[in-house]
């Protein structure tokens, strides 16, 4: 009896162990440039990059189970632009995230947003805590932030609504940032219109649950038929394209449309420019109005 509690035990950690190794959601790049910080002993940048690696990567954010395939492809650049005291940085940083297309090699963005104003303490080899009800530093805020916006905006591409419970994980961690200092800046509504606020505020505020609809017909409506069917696939984009342009008619300085625009506008430009005229025409117009500081690279569309 006792061999075999022993082995059902055993067994028990084992299969524990395999689904915790296969509950990471995200297969992340990070990256750490310290050009612009004059400090001696540089080890200190490449330890910040492996911990955030980890950090990032050696998490289960979620209760869902990810196999080792689908884990989600995204990265973190993190350019630090000051040290304006000891362990105390300010960077600038992009961050980006793409998911796979159906039956296909290739890979479409879902997010490339530059965050201006993140201001981190950072101690080398001190762990990096994170609790999502409890505010431990600006530096695992940010990353918990954006680690949500990934599997969020993953999930919102494969069905409507899908990303609805994790945008609501990282809009509990930006309530729990403290009004006053430095970290609060990116977090609160007077600091811009381009901020983290501004872009859980879209993403959860029915008023822009269109931005959402055409995330996912545009994904998985479209992006996911162009093997089987091309010409249904683009008339689904249209589509998307058509409710993105109803939200720049409302509000054309909305940050949801930058980060479409960010991620998308080459991927447009590719996707029409081997369609009909009149499609060509459609998507040049649409996209003038969605991107209209961008308005004269879409033209490359007309010229196929």
């Amino acid at each position: 009896m006792r061999i075999t509690v022993k082995y059902l035990l055993l067994a028990a950690l084992i299969i524990s162990s395999a689904v915790a190794a296969n509950a990471q959601e995200l297969r992340c790049r990070v990256s750490v440039n310290p050009q612009n910080i004059p400090l001696v002993d540089k080890s200190v940048f490449t330890t910040m990059q492996q911990q955030i690696d980890q950090f990032m990567n050696n998490r289960a954010w979620t209760q869902d189970i990810y196999g080792p395939d689908e884990r989600i492809d995204c990265s973190i650049v993190i350019n630090l632009e000051a040290s304006p005291t000891q362990d105390v940085y300010q960077a600038r940083v992009t961050v980006s995230a793409n998911r796979p297309v159906y039956n296909s090699t290739y890979s479409t963005p879902l997010i490339n947003f530059i965050d201006n104003d993140w201001t981190f303490t950072y101690v080398q080899n001190q762990p990096l805590e994170f609790n999502i009800n409890s505010y431990q530093n600006n530096l695992t805020s940010m990353l918990g932030f954006y680690a949500y916006m990934f599997i969020g905006l993953d999930a919102e591409s494969f069905a409507k609504g899908g990303g609805s419970k994790f945008f609501t994980l990282a809009e509990t961690v930006m309530t729990t940032v403290p009004n006053g200092g430095q970290d609060a800046k990116g977090w609160r509504p007077f600091d811009g219109v381009r901020n983290r606020y501004w872009m859980i505020n879209g993403l959860m505020g029915g008023k822009y649950e269109a931005y959402k609809n055409a995330m996912y017909e545009y994904h998985f409506l479209g992006m996911d038929k162009f093997y089987d069917k091309p010409e249904e696939a683009r008339g689904a984009i249209l589509k998307a394209l058509e409710g993105f342009e109803r939200i720049a008619k409302e509000n054309p300085n909305n940050i949801l449309l930058t980060m479409f625009n960010n991620a998308k506008s080459q991927e447009i430009i590719d996707i029409f420019s081997n369609s009909t005229q009149a499609e060509r025409t459609r998507a040049v117009n649409i996209m003038r109005k969605i991107d209209p500081s961008n308005a004269g690279k879409y033209d490359k569309i007309l010229k196929g």
